[in-house]
């Protein structure tokens, strides 16, 4: 009889512990489980702020030259924050169509997120003195932040064992409402003030037109001749009299000399230019732009050392 007591004594005990080990496990779990959700959603959220400013790095930029309104209209609509926002709003930006507005998981909610682009005026680039506002103008960075709402789901439990006769915590399990979550930094008063920031547009040109060959007589890109030709403009000092004074020494020139001239020749036309202004009957081609057997070493060693892979890096073996 003594055994038999002892042994269901030891399977109460092993009972009882178990059940107060369940207690914080269980607890535990459930809010492992939550913050797991939080952070998860958390990241989506920043993705989202960041989103935009990559999808915007593919926008039309200029109309070279000087005209950069395109940009400013763009930073100042907060349309690339629209469109992640619209993106983004099922908190998954993998999918082609719209999802609902509010993300339910296990133990969170989400909802509500609002993605906002503006004007960073501490990002900027100033262009050099000879081409500011003929041909570049400092339009500065692109600056984005994304906010959402996420709060524990109905089911989740907010009071376990904290109430009333036998109550065995102190404090109910949950007593946070929702959480504003911003995708660059901590929310103050509600509200996200940070956010990733990028300055916009290369001045590169860029697009098919600007890309273009310039023949001398008659150039094909239009973008690329005006903008050199306005800077040629402001810094021209070719007057009337040092015209006079050209014409009194060789004669009358074949060309003018105050005219502003320009080629341009890619690798289609091996980087010469066939073209002669003035009637010249001298047939020889002339190089223009520097590149492949380019009489300077320095640029016909750089030409020969590009790579025809992505981005130059080094092209994969074909064996």
């Amino acid at each position: 009889m003594v055994r038999l007591r002892g042994r269901a004594s030891e399977r109460g005990q092993g009972t009882t512990e178990l059940a107060l080990g369940l207690l914080l496990f269980v607890t535990v779990l459930i809010f492992g489980i939550h913050f797991a959700e939080v952070g998860y959603l958390s990241l989506k959220v920043q993705e989202a702020a960041a989103s935009a400013l990559w999808d915007t790095t593919s926008a039309k930029m200029h109309e070279l030259p000087r005209n950069f309104d395109a940009l400013t209209n763009l930073i100042s609509s907060n349309k690339p924050g629209q469109l992640a926002t619209e993106r983004y709003k099922d908190f998954d930006g993998r999918a082609s169509k719209q999802g609902r507005t509010r993300l339910v998981q296990l133990f969170t909610s989400a909802q509500d997120l609002q993605v906002t682009c503006g004007e960073a005026v501490d990002i900027h680039f100033q262009p050099s003195a000879s081409t500011n506002n003929t041909v570049y103008r400092n339009v500065g960075g692109m600056r984005c932040n994304a906010q959402a709402e996420l709060s524990p789901v109905k089911k989740f439990t907010r009071s376990f064992l904290d109430k009333g006769k036998g109550g065995f915590f102190s404090v109910p399990h949950y007593t946070m409402g929702s959480i504003p979550v911003c995708g660059m930094g901590r929310a103050n008063g509600g509200e996200c003030a940070g956010g990733f920031g990028i300055l916009l547009d290369d001045w590169a040109l860029s697009s098919r037109a600007e890309s273009a060959e310039c023949q001398l007589r008659n150039c094909g890109n239009s973008a690329y001749y005006d903008s050199a030709k306005v800077v040629y403009d402001k810094h021209n000092a070719v007057d009337g009299s040092s015209v006079s004074l050209a014409r009194s020494i060789v004669g009358q020139a074949p060309i003018d000399p105050g005219r502003f001239w320009m080629s341009f020749r890619g690798r289609t036309s091996n980087f010469l230019e066939s073209d002669m202004p003035g009637g010249d009957q001298d047939t020889r081609d002339w190089e223009t732009t520097p590149g492949l057997n380019s009489r300077s070493q320095e640029y016909d060693r750089a030409y020969r050392n590009r790579k025809t892979c992505f981005l130059g890096n080094k092209c994969p073996s074909s064996t």
